[in-house]
């Protein structure tokens, strides 16, 4: 089947998705998420691109990114490319760490720009991994409300402020308020895929889980004894394998805490 011709924008600004391949996680430490960034902000100097938002979940990220005088593909393969060095080198792995090529949907108006940078924004109350959005570390929802100018800085969010109001701290009050809205507008599916196919991941995780178990002779409940500590350890271990869940979806499908899912052996 050939490829699907990517959409060119003609404000030069996208909402792209990377993935990792196989939906296996792409951050496994703080150290990971720390590291992508800062390789963000070095190629955000060599390049010159703009990044209005982000967000980095466990399997994929989010960006809201203005390609500048560059192309969109050349950004995200020199991007992908030097996190997947570091990533391999750390975990001692080969292979693709992301699947096939990055997705983009062209923003080309006002409208549809600050929606996107809320839908970005909200991926992890959406995910489940925060009750809100100011709870979650790796995304650049804060930095809206920080409004650093330190010459280091990697998000232009004054692009998008003074979209609401000349004035910072009416804008900045608008920005709240409206990242707290419900969309409406409804996403392409080929990036909403990523959230319906994490819920279809989870589906499929706990018909696992019940399966296992029955195998087993057990209930889920005395999945907790420690006798059946090494039962618990193996059922971890595929899932880890096999899902491509994080290890924070894993702990909450199987009501342990992510300390235990990590140790498990």
């Amino acid at each position: 089947m050939p490829r699907k011709r990517r959409i060119i924008s003609s404000s030069k600004i996208y909402h792209v998705v990377s993935r990792g391949n196989e939906r296996k996680p792409i951050f496994l430490d703080t150290d990971d998420y720390n590291q992508f960034i800062h390789i963000l902000k070095k190629k955000q100097k060599d390049k010159l691109f703009a990044i209005y938002a982000y967000c980095l979940m466990p399997n994929h990220y989010h960006l809201i990114i203005n390609e500048g005088e560059n192309k969109i593909s050349s950004i995200m393969s020199s991007i992908n490319t030097t996190y997947a060095i570091y990533f391999n080198k750390k975990y001692d792995r080969v292979g693709h760490l992301f699947q096939g090529r990055f997705r983009s949907e062209a923003i080309e108006d006002e409208s549809y720009f600050l929606t996107a940078v809320r839908y970005v924004h909200n991926n992890p109350v959406s995910a489940n991994l925060a009750n809100n959005i100011s709870q979650y570390p790796w995304s650049s929802y804060r930095t809206y409300l920080l409004q650093s100018d330190d010459k280091d800085k990697l998000i232009e969010y004054r692009f998008l402020l003074n979209m609401l109001s000349p004035s910072l701290e009416k804008a900045t009050k608008a920005f709240v308020n409206f990242s707290k809205e419900k969309d409406e507008n409804i996403f392409s599916e080929h990036l909403r895929g990523y959230e319906q196919e994490l819920a279809v991941s989870e589906e499929k995780a706990r018909l696992f889980i019940n399966r296992y178990l029955q195998k087993q002779n057990l209930k889920f409940e005395e999945l907790k004894l420690r006798s059946n500590r090494t039962i618990r350890n193996e059922l971890i271990e595929l899932l880890k394998e096999k899902s491509g869940l994080s290890l924070e979806h894993i702990g909450k499908l199987l009501n342990l805490s992510k300390s235990t899912i990590s140790r498990a052996k």
